[in-house]
């Protein structure tokens, strides 16, 4: 932890808080590096709020775009990541004008592949990884889905409960609730499965 302006924070908040502070700066590599690290995240999370994927990568690029046109206002900002997301939020809540209907992805397509130096390797990791991704896959679709997302941004997207019920407008009760349901699921999904 180090403390910034007499207030602990995590080296992760401490972070983007330099970035935002290279932003005000005018330095346009701070928000690449934003970009990089919040981007897929930030589409996973815009689920929540509409169904079309390609919206959802719009409204997930503009958020860079306003806090580059908006960087003046950065330094009163105290929680970035938390921001992006609002950002985010409020732009996919806003009604969408002059969107053509496209077809709807699945989030599967935010997944990365890892790359293995051999052949060898990559053809035994991606049968073990295509068997794991099933397997989840097949318990996270027994989640409802308000849940699953819930449990997406605590486990994979790293937010706190308390971050999680100011962005949803929910009781962080609630927030804990989702999260031990989601948790049951899976134990029970993963004995059946084994």
């Amino acid at each position: 932890m180090m403390q910034i302006r007499g207030v602990n924070v995590s080296n992760a908040v401490t972070e983007d808080l330099l970035l935002f502070k290279q932003i005000q700066l005018g330095n346009p590599k701070a928000v690449d590096v934003l970009f990089k690290k919040y981007y897929h995240s930030l589409c996973r999370f815009g689920i929540l709020y509409e169904s079309n994927i390609h919206i959802i990568e719009e409204k997930a690029s503009d958020v860079f775009m306003i806090l580059w046109k908006e960087k003046h206002k950065l330094h009163t900002i105290k929680n970035p990541k938390s921001y992006i997301y609002v950002i985010l939020k409020n732009n996919l809540r806003k009604p969408c004008k002059n969107h053509k209907i496209r077809p709807i992805l699945h989030e599967d397509q935010f997944e990365n592949q890892n790359l293995y130096p051999s052949i060898e390797d990559e053809i035994i990791a991606n049968e073990q990884l295509e068997i794991n991704k099933h397997i989840i896959r097949t318990i996270l679709n027994e989640i409802p889905k308000r849940t699953r997302q819930i449990f997406e941004m605590s486990r994979i997207d790293g937010f706190k409960y308390k971050e999680i019920s100011e962005l949803l407008d929910i009781a962080p009760k609630t927030v804990e609730n989702h999260i031990g349901l989601a948790l049951k699921y899976i134990s029970k999904g993963l004995i059946t499965y084994k």
